[in-house]
């Protein structure tokens, strides 16, 4: 019981930081390990570096446990990736990791925020809807698996 006390205060007081170069590595390993095609250390970088992009990481004693990279053009914005630890899901953080991360695009002026998602992924369709997020469309057949392709939901979520 008192671990699970320890993990709500840990839950109050998170703070990501935007992510910086030598962060790159540990995210692109973190993304192998949730997505069938992971990306590159090359391509956070990228993402790091691209004054459209807001790369944030949530790290304890310089371990990232999770990050979001959204993109914001105008008064839109997109989350493109989103990923916890195996070790940390199912205890808010992915929540509290997207709505920090809507807070950074809001003060860049967006107003709204647009997702896909994977339809066989039914903890990250939950997260969305439990973060506000109104599916708005599908995009049939987007996303490749090992055994063919599934489709992706559309979400929006006015900040």
């Amino acid at each position: 019981m008192w671990a699970w006390l320890a993990l709500l205060e840990c839950l109050a007081c998170i703070m990501l930081e935007l992510a910086e170069a030598a962060h790159a590595v540990q995210i692109a390993t973190l993304h192998a390990y949730a997505f069938l095609h992971g990306w590159s250390a090359d391509d956070f970088l990228k993402h790091i570096e691209n004054a459209m992009d807001d790369v944030l990481v949530w790290a304890e004693n310089g371990e990232v446990f999770g990050f979001v990279v959204m993109r914001t053009q105008d008064d839109q914005a997109e989350v493109l990736t989103i990923v916890v630890s195996a070790t940390r899901q199912n205890k808010g953080l992915g929540a509290k990791i997207l709505n920090e991360g809507e807070r950074y695009v809001a003060r860049r002026g967006a107003d709204i925020v647009f997702l896909d998602v994977a339809a066989d992924t039914p903890a990250a369709v939950k997260l969305y809807q439990k973060t506000g997020y109104q599916r708005c469309g599908t995009r049939r057949g987007y996303y490749r698996r090992e055994k063919g392709r599934v489709d992706a939901f559309l979400f929006s979520k006015h900040i």
